[in-house]
């Protein structure tokens, strides 16, 4: 896998043509500390250089060449952008390839291929400029398969989380079916206990059951006791007025 050309083209220390002299003497200043490695005081001077010549293509190129130097990509693109529009075809390409390296170091793959397209455009014979619009590309479809594959994984994963909750659902139902809540397997067997509760006892009036007897009422023995006494000895039975209670049963006691 080759490795992104990210050198800045050799035009960092360009000067200021002799009939330009406004900032020329600041340009140089700026392209001495620029070598020695000031990059931070060299975009100083070419801050001080742009002020007195605000036209000059080669000013805000050299400066951004400084701030790229300095980590400050941003800034860098807006230099280079400076450049470009100041129209210089001599300066353009390099500006739209240093573009490129700038957007490319922020991540920004589909911008920094286009401004290595203009810089072809503007200098077919750029090898660099090649090898990095060919480094960008195979970049992009890298992500693009990456990104594929991760929907790829988190669609099996959805499904296989779908297959295991299905066969949890079955487990849980099947399990159901062979332990069964203890309240509703009795429940049929509470309702006919239930039934037989209610249920008279054979022979019985439905309406009429064994009432236990109450105050004053006789029990059944001391009722038979006395039908007897009455069929013996009618005068000899102190006899009890029985209260009242709903149908006499059938069956006799």
């Amino acid at each position: 896998m080759r490795h992104l050309a990210l050198c800045l083209i050799a035009m960092a220390t360009l000067t200021v043509p002799a009939a330009g002299q406004a900032g020329r003497d600041r340009v140089q200043e700026g392209n001495r500390l620029y070598q020695e490695g000031r990059f931070s005081e060299a975009h100083q001077k070419y801050l001080e250089a742009m002020a007195e010549a605000p036209e000059s293509p080669i000013i805000p190129f050299n400066d951004g060449n400084a701030l790229y130097q300095d980590a400050d990509y941003q800034r860098a693109m807006e230099a280079y952008q400076r450049a470009i529009e100041t129209g210089d075809p001599e300066l353009a390409a390099s500006a739209w390839y240093n573009l490129g390296n700038a957007l490319y170091r922020q991540q920004q793959l589909e911008p920094s291929l286009e401004a290595y397209k203009q810089a072809l455009r503007l200098n077919p014979r750029d090898g660099d400029a090649k090898h990095n619009l060919e480094r960008v590309l195979e970049q992009m479809q890298e992500q693009e398969q990456d990104q594929q594959q991760q929907g790829d994984d988190q669609q099996d994963d959805d499904e296989q989380q779908d297959d295991d909750e299905q066969n949890q659902d079955q487990q849980d139902q099947n399990q159901d079916q062979q332990n069964p809540d203890p309240s509703e397997g009795n429940q049929d067997e509470d309702e006919q206990e239930e039934e037989r509760d209610q249920s008279p006892p054979e022979g019985q009036d439905p309406q009429a059951g064994e009432q236990e007897p109450q105050p004053g009422e006789m029990t059944p023995d001391e009722a038979e006791r006395l039908l007897d006494a009455i069929e013996e000895d009618p005068d000899d039975v102190n006899r009890k007025r029985l209260s009242a209670r709903g149908r006499r049963p059938k069956k006799p006691w």
